[in-house]
């Protein structure tokens, strides 16, 4: 918030919000298998369903 807010009050609470996020560890990552694994099961849910729009959403995540 700048120091020009209209509410004081508010831009407090926002500030409070702001420093209590807790931002994940910049170590945190996927090994490749891990993400052939999820891919694999994404698509075999998507072409074990009858409804073809959860194959669609499947393929979007995976291009995601």
């Amino acid at each position: 918030m700048n120091t020009q807010a209209r509410d004081p009050q508010f831009a407090n609470y926002i500030n409070e919000i702001a420093e209590s996020v807790q931002w994940p560890d910049a170590t945190f990552t996927i090994k490749p298998w891990e993400a052939v694994t999820s891919v694999v099961v994404a698509l075999y849910e998507a072409f074990a369903s009858p409804d073809r729009a959860i194959l669609q959403h499947a393929l979007n995540g995976i291009a995601f």
